[in-house]
């Protein structure tokens, strides 16, 4: 009996994998897994190109700032250079795919602190990768903003659990979304959490084998190569650099890839662990890093990298051991695809990297959602569903 079971349990996952992977090959779906940390993606031909952009905010010795953009004109585009003397010009975005306009002035903004009180409630998600059609969708369906991109979260927390960059078209806009709502949200009693994944690192530091043609073609139209986009001297290459890698909010701890033994061997309280990490963003390579720099650069084994929770490696007594060491009771990461929000180690560790832009294409959108301690699956339209 018990070899009967196994025999049709293995039939209907090589089954699974069949139909899953010519799902692939067709272009119905983007991706599918095999288990949790390793799928196989269709790699479609890049036709993007020259498309609404921007702003690039770059700022010169003098305080002024060039601001850069292409925007639409007519049946076209066109490349608006302009200088910004004032620090209070405001800027505008664009955003093709939803034709969405909004408007916001700079703020200020310095390194963050790495741990908060509870929130009474708090939208977390993961692994956006520029789709801000999904974005838009997930942020007004579950009331984080309304129409107009406004935010209306009152005291709720939204959490990015990092990867913004790559593979999406709009990564520009989706970031100055969240730098907008950062302001809005902290005038209403709220805040925007916005946690560094290894996307965010790697085109911080100079590796861009998942950027889109799109942005090669744009930094030659804008006469700005695309590895000065977010250097120290830009608007958001500032604020990028001001983003932690890991915070606790309560009793839960958000890291996009998780927290290796080796990294919780180091006992450094969250606040030195973030500093190192940034400290090693504008380090050329690993040339003269130390030992400990090395280990928050590691893709395996940094907290933007690792996949030993997500593949539940990791003994459960490494997980209650890092927990207890933080303050925490639970952590939740992304980075390794999920299909739906799952739970892990009893629940101690919650993996939410969902394929948004596959549900987007589909016509909806899924988050974690916590409030009064409690999690679920909030979708688009706002329902919410225990896990």
């Amino acid at each position: 009996m018990r070899k009967r079971i196994i025999l049709a349990l293995l039939g209907l996952y090589l089954l699974y994998l069949g139909v899953g992977l010519a799902l692939v090959y067709f272009g119905v779906n983007e991706r599918v897994v095999f288990f949790p940390g390793f799928s196989i993606k269709h790699k479609k031909p890049d036709q993007s190109g020259f498309s609404p952009d921007g702003p690039l905010l770059h700022y010169l010795p003098d305080g002024s700032a060039v601001r850069r953009r292409i925007v639409p004109l007519g049946a076209g585009r066109v490349v608006q250079p302009d200088t910004l003397r004032r620090p209070d010009d405001s800027l505008s975005c664009f955003v093709q795919e939803t034709g969405l306009r909004f408007r916001f002035p700079r703020h200020a903004f310095g390194p963050e602190p790495a741990e908060y009180p509870a929130a009474d409630k708090m939208l977390v998600v993961s692994d956006i990768e520029g789709n801000f059609k999904g974005l838009q969708l997930l942020l007004q369906g579950s009331g984080v903003i309304n129409q107009q991109a406004r935010w209306t979260f009152g005291q709720g927390h939204l959490v990015f659990v990092g990867d913004m960059f790559d593979r999406g078209l709009q990564v520009t806009e989706c970031l100055w979304l969240l730098y907008k709502l950062e302001a809005e949200a902290a005038q209403a009693g709220g805040k925007v959490h916005f946690l560094l994944g290894n996307h965010e690192v790697m085109n911080l530091t100079g590796h861009y084998r998942y950027l889109r043609r799109k942005y090669r073609v744009n930094a030659d139209s804008l006469r700005v190569p695309y590895e000065q986009w977010y250097t120290a001297d830009t608007e958001l290459g500032r604020w990028l650099r001001t983003k932690n890698v890991v915070e606790r909010i309560g009793p839960t701890l958000f890291v996009h890839g998780g927290l290796s033994p080796e990294v919780a061997a180091l006992r450094l309280p969250l606040t030195q662990l973030n500093a190192l990490t940034r400290r090693s963003l504008d380090a050329p390579d690993t040339t003269g890093l130390s030992p400990a720099e090395k280990l928050a650069r590691n893709p395996e084994l940094s907290p933007d990298w690792y996949r030993g929770l997500a593949q539940e490696k990791a003994p459960a007594a490494h997980v209650a051991a890092v927990l207890r060491q933080y303050g925490a009771t639970r952590m939740v990461i992304a980075h390794t695809p999920v299909e739906e929000i799952t739970p892990l180690y009893a629940g101690q560790v919650v993996a939410i990297d969902l394929p948004h832009q596959e549900h987007t294409v589909k016509g909806f959108m899924q988050a974690l959602w916590i409030e009064g301690g409690k999690l679920s699956v909030v979708d688009d339209k706002g329902r919410k569903q225990g896990l």
